[in-house]
């Protein structure tokens, strides 16, 4: 079964922008039908107003419009952090070539030609909707991570608020060595990050300064592993390198690479200074100082860098950027815009040369790498050896229809969500309808203008590396979760068996796919919260007191907390803050009961229950897989289960299944 996290809402908010009323009506006309919620401004000052009171996830903006053009509004949008991720498609006139020039220049993503077709905006509007929700749903899942760490860091006051004050200061140096605004993101990404690698340390080894041999080395494991978690996420390239060797240092006695001079750059070395400078100061007070300039003496850090760094509390610069009280979301807009990578791997599909060779050109010529393929079976070939990233494929080729090759494409689950561009050189209205039955993303009709294809070819390609990036950070908030699960024997593979056992029994009770798979996905993170308890209560062998027993009973709360900014993980929600709630009214942290406890939760209850009691715990044995349902059932007939839930399970079990939980 897939681990995909469900997919995004459809809808969403469209903006636009236009003097003339007709206009408007015709443009709200088409996308309503849509399901887009739409607002409408006369003038370019009132859309931008809008915008400010409410972030559209697309905006549709004439060129032409009195007091300021379309042109100044898009400069404006893109000019600023907060809004220049907003997708925003210009209508500019059919011939006017310096206007779509001036669109780009502006930095619109898109343009449409007037008078506007339907089936073009419908598609435009879905492609940029689509890519803003993404780009959204990259955030908070950054986000995520980030909260995670500030959980960890929030058990030992002393490094409450660390990774985000040496991010802040790492930042600060950045900027005053002159650095720019691409290094300074990274340096803030990777100074934010830097401690990921301690989710998979334990907690005992954390707040201790002394350590030696065995519990040295396992606690130095942490910047490798670090980056290992972030490994699968390609946005990260330039970031994983710092948080591997943030405890690098220049004399090469650092760790874990032992590599120092000229092997570490700026941004590293700006990184490691702030994240030492944040230790010291923390656990020496003034005496940091003395002590950095120490280590610059015997070599370990550069002596201008160490001077630079202390510089910025005599400017002032030092404590107002701490503030740990920040929203995290609020504090990551502080960071510089990430830039997209704008090329990427086309597959052309064509029979004819001439056109095969104009497209080489245009796409060649924008930086794109282009593999070149004459009939469908060529074209399945080259998506199974070089993994394009889009595909430009004509209609009429010798061996297959270009709708059934798109058909086909998308039907596979390895190119399901592979771009694609359906190309003919007859315009037909019949044809765009067939193109959208098959799946495409887009469609256009030679002769191809250059900037068109070169902004579809842009805003496609966007839209394939944020969904493979989702994806991926998806991947790694589950790879979190069980690497929480790791540093214990006891609970090593809980979730993955709960989220397994669970889709399991709802498939058994009838749910469809979908549900089963967002039981799987609750599953897996339905303990993600137990980040913010302390593993001295969570392994603790005898009872706990009502204080320790309040802090183990606040994790589904939490757990709710990091993953509620996650939009595609919102069905899993009420799984994960009530798996502990109880059909008697007993359980916590709502004292919910019977109907009233979401049905996900009741099997996820179940399934935790059946978990924990086969295996071993610190507190007690496993109990054989009888015993294990003799426990429950006694506890289903005084009312503590669901009974529909509880005989699913039983089937599961009394059918051998329980082999598949268990392993």
């Amino acid at each position: 079964m897939s681990r995909r996290i469900p997919t995004l809402p459809e809808g969403g908010l469209v903006l636009v922008v236009d003097d003339q009323p007709e206009n408007l009506e015709l443009v709200a006309e088409i996308l309503s039908e849509e399901g887009y919620r739409i607002q409408l401004a006369h003038d370019g000052e009132s859309a931008l107003g809008m915008v400010a009171a409410e972030q559209p996830d697309c905006i549709v903006l004439d060129v032409m419009m009195p007091r300021m053009d379309g042109f100044e509004v898009c400069r404006r949008l893109k000019g600023s952090r907060v809004t220049r991720f907003i997708p925003v498609v210009m209508l500019t006139a059919l011939s006017a070539v310096d206007d779509k020039v001036h669109a780009f220049d502006a930095g619109a993503d898109d343009f449409l030609n007037k008078p506007v077709h339907s089936h073009e905006l419908r598609a435009r509007v879905r492609s940029l909707v689509r890519i803003k929700r993404l780009r959204d749903e990259l955030d908070t899942a950054e986000d995520i991570i980030v909260s995670m760490i500030q959980a960890l860091e929030r058990k030992d006051p002393r490094s409450a608020g660390h990774s985000q004050r040496v991010a802040a200061r790492a930042m600060q140096l950045a900027r005053r060595l002159g650095l720019g605004a691409g290094e300074v993101e990274v340096v803030g990404r990777g100074a934010i990050l830097h401690d990921l690698g301690k989710i998979g340390v334990s907690e005992r080894l954390l707040g201790r300064d002394e350590l030696a041999g065995g519990e040295l080395l396992e606690y130095q494991r942490h910047p490798v592993l670090g980056e290992q978690i972030l490994a699968p996420l390609r946005s990260f390239g330039d970031v994983r390198a710092l948080i591997r060797h943030h405890h690098e240092r220049l004399d090469g006695r650092g760790y874990p690479d032992r590599i120092g001079g000229s092997e570490l750059d700026l941004q590293t070395q700006v990184v490691s200074l702030a994240n030492l400078y944040d230790h010291v100061r923390s656990h020496h007070g003034d005496g940091a100082a003395l002590m950095l300039r120490e280590s610059a003496r015997r070599g370990e850090l550069q002596h201008d860098l160490v001077e630079e760094v202390l510089a910025l509390d005599g400017d002032g610069h030092g404590d107002h950027l701490l503030d740990r009280t920040l929203d995290m979301r609020v504090w990551m807009e502080r960071l510089p815009a990430r830039e997209v990578a704008r090329t990427g791997r086309i597959l052309v599909v064509d029979d004819t040369e001439a056109n095969r060779e104009v497209l080489l050109d245009v796409l060649g010529g924008a930086g794109h790498e282009v593999i070149v393929a004459s009939t469908g079976a060529a074209a399945m070939r080259a998506l199974a050896d070089d993994k394009p990233d889009l595909v430009l494929l004509d209609i009429m080729l010798p061996d297959v229809n270009g709708f059934d090759l798109c058909r086909q494409m998308k039907e596979r689950p390895e190119t399901e969500f592979l771009p694609v561009i359906l190309v003919t050189a007859h315009y037909e209205l019949r044809d765009r309808t067939l193109s959208a039955r098959a799946g495409a993303d887009d469609f256009l009709t030679y002769p191809i203008h250059r900037l068109e294809l070169t902004a579809r070819v842009r805003s496609l390609l966007r839209l394939r590396l944020y969904f493979q990036d989702l994806e991926e950070f998806q991947s790694v908030i589950l790879s979190l979760a069980s690497a929480l699960e790791a540093k214990d024997p006891y609970t090593h593979g809980h979730s993955e068996r709960v989220g397994f056992l669970a889709s399991r029994i709802g498939g058994r009770l009838g749910l469809a796919e979908e549900e089963c798979e967002v039981l799987l996905v609750a599953g897996l993170l339905h303990d993600i919260g137990k980040i913010g308890v302390p593993e001295s209560l969570l392994n603790k062998p005898g009872s706990l007191s009502e204080e320790e027993l309040l802090a183990v009973m606040a994790h589904p709360v939490l757990g709710e907390e990091i993953c509620r900014p996650l939009r595609s993980a919102r069905q899993a929600l009420p799984m994960i803050r009530h798996h502990h709630e109880r059909y008697d009214g007993s359980g916590y942290p709502d004292r919910l009961a019977g109907e009233a406890i979401p049905f996900g939760a009741r099997i996820m209850g179940v399934a935790d229950a059946f978990d924990a009691l086969t295996s071993s715990r610190s507190y007690r044995d496993s109990l054989t897989l009888p015993d294990a349902i003799n426990v429950l059932d006694r506890e289903t007939q005084v009312g503590r289960w669901d009974p529909r839930v509880m005989a699913a399970l039983r089937g599961i079990v009394g059918r051998g299944d329980e082999a598949k939980t268990a392993s």
